[in-house]
């Protein structure tokens, strides 16, 4: 019994053993799992790290792309020419016909869309760039709107590994629509104010005070303004950005306060005192005459209208659609076939020109008759988005619009009078009777002058080989898609006629001298009104001279006159007088859409860099391999 006893122990004993030897192989089971548990999880995190890495890698190398080629542009403004025919993007854009590969000496990688497997490369992203090695990009061009208002579209992809992205960039000439204000030169139009005014910058030489135009007290400016000359402020507020190429501060301002009316105030800068920036060049004042040829339709595919001698447009809609009404009877040809304007077309988008031998009433219904001709100007016209341009009568005689000095439209019954009938004028109306005309501003017979407004419900650019005049309120139908571009190399004039009350009919036979006077028009608001007096939507241009109030200085205060839009000048255009004694006093608001929608075949400055206005992640355009993705 005791060695059954004894046995039982040993038995026992030996299956504890047996036990602890299972949980002990038990436990070790669990901890290896465990082990190889956490190694994969580590392994799964390095990989998702370096997937991570890479991921964030690639939008880098697809901005790099954005770069380079926005370098390319820079150095190189008809560098938007280049681009691949064969690009999805490309051709998706309409842009396979007006694209063409880089010469083989400036071949460029970027522009590859092969696939590896057939000899496709990528451009690598330089090493500087803070990248992996292997990172690099391809770009995609769409110029399909450069010809009309200087955007190009890139869409950019960038590589790192086997991750790759895509993001399209809009790509804008920097130009004078960024501001809603520029000058070139801050004084007075020597040509336009009779004045012996030294053009040169505040800093270059002495400049008289009868030269000096300041911002006053109630001028208001709601976008960036800038000169390459010195501003002179004696207040007003700037609530955008204030910036000047001048290089030598006074005081530690790069602006002054000199011949104030009144007193210098304290202008309120609200994104801070102006500050230096480069200087910027105005373009060549003829340079759009190449936008009306058919001979080009490389360089200018689609053509816009071209009038000669004054024309009246005048803005208008009914119900949907969008017109203007157009007087221009000097005009023979309103399209040119060569470069010595010695040919031309009528395409009948422009209008139809009158025919020189016939009477004004036998032109009813055309370019040259009284009433002129209504055009539409909506989405489906040929004019939408494109140029009209309006030129002087040419002296040429080989010129397609020219005519004798003998001659005259409608059998030669054409008068160069006023509204009077008497007075010397251009035949359009202007000037009105007894009205008091500046020698500086008359309104010459032949000249290329246009006399603007209405409402606008279009995109269009309109540009004056001499004045552009606006002769009433000038705004948009929908402020949100119209855009209007107004070019004066000679001068942006916003009408504002004087006439003479005592004695009339003015001017006097005897050469009299006026006593009494007043102004003409009925503005918008009474000049007591905060509302605006005038109201003028566009983006404004007058590359040889300036913006300027007609008969600023009458004594006459009107109110406010209200820009929506920018302007850019020569020299500084006068608005009004003192501290609101006379004229108007300024209310500029930008229009926000001129970053990236600038009106179209609006003029560029000499010099130019280009901006990235928005660059957005969009599906991938190629896989690693370089294949082009659906």
């Amino acid at each position: 019994m005791r060695r059954l006893r004894t046995r039982l122990r040993l038995v026992r004993a030996s299956g504890d053993r047996g036990v602890a030897l299972a949980m002990v192989v038990g436990i070790a089971s669990v901890l290896l799992l465990l082990i190889s548990l956490t190694m994969t999880f580590s392994v799964s995190g390095l990989i998702r790290s370096n997937h991570d890495a890479d991921w964030d890698a690639a939008m880098s190398a697809a901005f790099a792309g954005v770069a380079d080629y926005q370098g390319r542009l820079t150095n190189d403004p008809s560098y938007q020419q280049y681009g691949n025919p064969a690009s999805k993007f490309t051709i998706a854009n309409g842009s396979q016909a007006s694209v063409t590969m880089p010469p083989t000496s400036r071949a460029n990688p970027a522009f590859d869309v092969r696939p590896t497997s057939l000899g496709g490369v990528w451009a690598p992203v330089p090493l500087t760039d803070g990248l992996p090695a292997n990172a690099s990009f391809r770009y995609e061009v769409d110029n399909s709107k450069y010809a009309s208002n200087g955007i190009l579209h890139l869409r950019a992809t960038g590589r790192v590994d086997t991750v790759t992205r895509s993001v399209v960039a809009n790509i804008k000439q920097t130009g004078f629509t960024n501001y809603v204000y520029f000058t070139d030169y801050e004084e007075l139009d020597p040509t336009l104010n009779n004045v012996n005014c030294t053009v040169a910058y505040a800093w270059a030489a002495t400049r008289s005070s009868s030269c000096l135009i300041n911002f006053i007290a109630g001028d208001t400016f709601d976008g960036q303004v800038h000169s390459n000359d010195t501003l002179n402020i004696c207040g007003g507020t700037f609530k955008q950005k204030v910036t000047t190429a001048n290089p030598n501060p006074i005081s530690g301002k790069l602006y002054t306060q000199s011949n104030c009316s009144g007193g210098a105030q304290t202008p309120t800068f609200s994104a801070g005192a102006p500050v230096n920036a480069a200087q910027i060049t105005m373009p060549p004042p003829q340079a759009q005459l190449d936008q009306v040829r058919t001979d080009i339709p490389s360089k200018v595919p689609s053509p816009g209208c071209l009038y000669t001698g004054p024309t009246k447009i005048t803005f208008s809609v009914s119900g949907s659609t969008a017109y203007m009404t157009v007087r221009s009877p000097w005009t023979k040809k309103t399209q040119l076939s060569n470069a010595a304007a010695t040919a031309g077309t009528t395409p009948a988008f422009c209008g139809t020109p009158g025919d020189p031998t016939k009477t004004v009433s036998q032109n009813d219904g055309t370019l040259s008759g009284v009433a002129g001709q209504t055009i539409a100007i909506g989405p489906t016209s040929q004019l939408y988005n494109n140029l009209a341009y309006v030129q002087a009568v040419p002296s040429d005689t080989a010129n397609a619009n020219y005519w004798p000095a003998t001659s005259s439209p409608n059998g030669n019954s054409f008068g160069c009078v006023g509204a009077d009938l008497k007075a010397a004028g251009n035949g359009l109306g202007y000037p009105v009777a007894n009205e008091i005309v500046p020698s500086i501003a008359s309104y010459g017979c032949r000249a290329g002058d246009v006399f603007v407004e209405g409402t606008m419900h279009s995109a269009l650019t309109i540009n004056a080989e001499h004045f552009a005049w606006i002769t009433g309120k000038l705004v948009y139908q929908d402020s949100a898609n119209d855009i209007l571009g107004l070019v004066g190399a000679g001068a942006v004039w916003v009408w504002n006629p004087i006439v003479c009350t005592n004695p009339t009919p003015f001017p006097t036979t005897s050469g009299s001298s006026c006593s009494s006077r007043k102004a003409y028009l009925t503005f918008e608001a009474t000049s007591s009104s905060t509302n605006c007096a005038r109201t003028i939507n566009a983006a404004i241009l007058s590359n040889n001279h300036s913006f300027e109030v007609h008969n600023y200085d009458a004594g006459i205060f009107i109110g406010y006159l209200c820009v929506t839009g920018s302007i850019a000048q020569e020299f500084r255009g006068p608005v009004g007088q003192g501290s609101g004694s006379s004229g108007f006093l300024k209310r500029y608001s930008y229009d926000t859409r001129l970053l990236n929608s600038p009106p179209p075949k609006f003029p560029t400055p000499r010099t130019t860099s280009y901006d990235v206005n928005t660059e957005i992640e969009v599906k991938t355009a190629f896989g690693s391999d370089g294949a082009p993705l659906p």
